[in-house]
């Protein structure tokens, strides 16, 4: 059976694993909500910039965006101009599917918008992207929160890096061990908490040993 390894530099993009372990979902639909998960906050690119920088073209960016919106990780919304005229359509696009309930706090709560052309047709040889053009068939990324990451044996322990990282430094010996627990306890009583840090920080403060003052008393016929 051959062997893959991955050489991997520093040059890292963070983001919910969700869609990557989603089996209903191609590996076109995981690469093109990959790669709108991966760009900049700043950056504004169209359709057509996506299609010059794949070798998929046109035809294949719009087939995985139609994929992206039948498994619920892409809604269309019709706007309607000032007139009544039917306009643009903005496209949705959700780190997680909306289709799928989820009972767990999702990996962030801010999606991103897709402003497609609704009545330019699309040509062959689309235009390189451009970031400053101005375009209804601009998409672009809304501030969104930082991304929470899945730990314990139930993957229901939500963490970011921050978070993660505060917990090892407040809990060097036994962190992982903190949050198996609250992984199990959650999994069994079906119970779910705002902040999981913040609960296992208040569990650590009921462990602590309440101070009890030394017994020096002694009963008669006792010698010290």
């Amino acid at each position: 059976m051959p062997v893959f390894r991955v050489e991997k530099n520093s040059n890292y993009t963070t983001m919910c694993n969700y869609h990557l372990r989603d089996q209903s979902l191609s590996l076109k639909g995981k690469g093109l909500l990959s790669m709108l998960l991966s760009l900049p906050d700043t950056w504004n690119y169209s359709v057509r910039g996506l299609s010059s920088i794949t070798p998929d073209g046109v035809d294949g960016v719009l087939t995985a965006l139609k994929e992206l919106e039948r498994l619920g990780y892409l809604e269309r919304n019709q706007q309607r101009e000032s007139n009544g005229r039917m306009g643009r359509a903005e496209y949705v696009i959700y780190e997680m599917p909306r289709k799928k309930p989820c009972s767990e706090s999702p990996c962030t709560e801010k999606p991103y918008t897709v402003n497609p052309d609704t009545d330019t047709p699309v040509t062959e040889n689309p235009a390189q992207l451009s970031t400053n053009r101005t375009s209804t068939e601009t998409i672009n990324k809304r501030e969104k929160k930082e991304i929470q990451h899945r730990y314990g044996s139930y993957g229901n322990v939500l963490l970011s890096d921050t978070e993660y990282g505060k917990l090892r430094q407040e809990f060097p010996g036994d962190y992982q061990m903190r949050v198996e627990r609250l992984s199990e306890y959650m999994a069994s009583t079906g119970r779910s908490y705002k902040n999981h840090l913040a609960t296992i920080r208040s569990w650590a403060k009921r462990e602590k040993p309440k101070y009890n003052p030394a017994d020096y008393t002694f009963e008669e016929g006792d010698s010290l």
